[in-house]
């Protein structure tokens, strides 16, 4: 009897979890939100969607938090952090309290806990999984980023080649990435050999620099190297004067110093005529949710082009948001007839050329304490973010382990 408790005990909790995990799926279901908005009103956005693959939904429970892990800003991270650990300092508190513990066995417990967060955070930066990808609607919009790296970048991951940032955007729902590495061309070029003859026919990778210029990041779309360095194969410049373009689109990345940022002439050719609103990198999201408000005026004030920028290096496989533009025929342009036309909307249009559109995630730049509260914002926001079939898995896997663990416990004990 008094062994048919205990173990009665040990199997509770888990069936307990699966029932509470499956409540609350259920119960959030009605207040279910898109999981992408206009990141200039903080409105849905109707005509963009979130295609999730078959091995997406199977793994929806890692994606899902993986990918909100990557939507977090530094500020977000450390408050997440600090909240797992103080839950779990409670709960190691109850259960000493129950059933008593030892110094030694509380310190290799902590020790597991914390090589498991680790190694969570690690996969989710270097492993491949699956990506959920952009689908827009209008056959006349395309999906952009205007910021990203590969290998040749000094802080590149070494085996983010050209075309794994190929298939990185194309994974993502992008259809047109440029490569601005840190003052080198080489990746543009490579990336160029594998461009599809019509921009429809696949990802277009197109070629760009991101260069220092008073004391400011900046990136350059459709600059091509001009000076003599290009027979030894990189600009090693950081400035301007070694680019050429047929009409450069000079942005303002983020994170860095607004003000210090180069207005655009009259003519608009030189200085900056579009400024990043998002940046994938955790210090951009810190910026871009702490000056949102400050960015969207410099962009009225201006006539600046609102963009964004995955700044990816390699790192992870969520993207943050997309710059989305729209072209009357677009698919049917050669790859340099499109990036003409990209630059002739953004100069032309310039504050109206761009639509961001961007992963839902709580915003903490607003006050401390929305960062402080990052941990029950982020399981809310996936909550309400889910659709009808990651929610469909996510109950499946709890009780899919709690089953697991029962049939386990009962293996156990018909061997004792």
């Amino acid at each position: 009897m008094s062994s048919n408790v205990v173990a009665s005990k040990r199997r509770d909790p888990g069936r307990l979890v699966a029932i509470i995990i499956t409540l609350v799926i259920l119960a959030s279901w009605p207040l279910a939100l898109s999981p992408l908005i206009d990141l200039e009103t903080l409105a849905p956005a109707p005509s963009a969607h979130l295609t999730l693959g078959l091995w997406y939904l199977v793994l929806a429970p890692v994606c899902d938090v993986m990918d909100a892990l990557t939507l977090l800003s530094v500020s977000q991270t450390l408050a997440l952090i600090v909240s797992l650990a103080a839950l779990y300092i409670v709960w190691r508190e109850l259960r000493w309290r129950r059933y008593g513990t030892t110094l030694l066995r509380e310190a290799r417990g902590a020790l597991i806990a914390l090589a498991g967060l680790l190694l969570f955070y690690f996969i989710g930066i270097v492993a491949p999984r699956p990506m959920a990808r952009l689908t827009l609607d209008d056959p006349n919009a395309l999906a952009i980023d205007v910021h990203s790296h590969t290998r040749f970048s000094h802080d590149g991951r070494s085996s983010f080649t050209p075309e794994a940032n190929r298939a990185w955007h194309r994974d993502a729902g992008f259809d047109v990435a440029y490569i601005t590495d840190h003052s080198r061309f080489a990746g543009a070029r490579e990336a160029a050999l594998h461009n599809p003859v019509h921009a429809g026919d696949g990802l277009t990778s197109l070629p760009g620099i991101e260069y220092v210029a008073n004391h400011n990041h900046l990136v350059t779309l459709g600059a091509i190297d001009s000076s003599a360095a290009a027979l030894d194969g990189d600009a090693q410049s950081d400035s301007p004067s070694a680019l050429d373009a047929r009409h450069p689109v000079v942005v303002q990345t983020i994170p860095d110093n607004l003000d210090r940022l180069i207005p655009a002439d009259s003519s608009g050719r030189h200085g900056v005529i579009a400024i990043e609103l998002s940046d994938g990198s955790p210090r951009g999201i810190e910026q871009s949710q702490r000056d949102r408000a400050r960015i969207l005026r410099l962009a009225d004030s201006l006539d600046l082009a609102l963009v964004t920028g995955s700044d990816n290096h390699g790192w992870g496989r969520t993207a943050v948001a997309w710059s989305v533009m729209r072209i009357a025929g677009w698919r049917a342009l050669t790859v340099d007839s499109l990036g003409n036309a990209i630059a002739d909307r953004m100069h032309a249009a310039r504050r109206h050329a761009v639509e961001v559109i961007a992963r839902r995630s709580p915003d903490g730049g607003r006050s401390n304490a929305l960062v402080v509260a990052t941990l029950p914002a982020v399981a809310w926001n996936v909550l309400r973010t889910m659709s009808p079939l990651e929610r469909l898995s996510w109950i499946a896997w709890a009780w899919s382990i709690t089953a697991i663990a029962m049939y386990g416990a009962a293996r156990a004990r018909a061997t004792e």
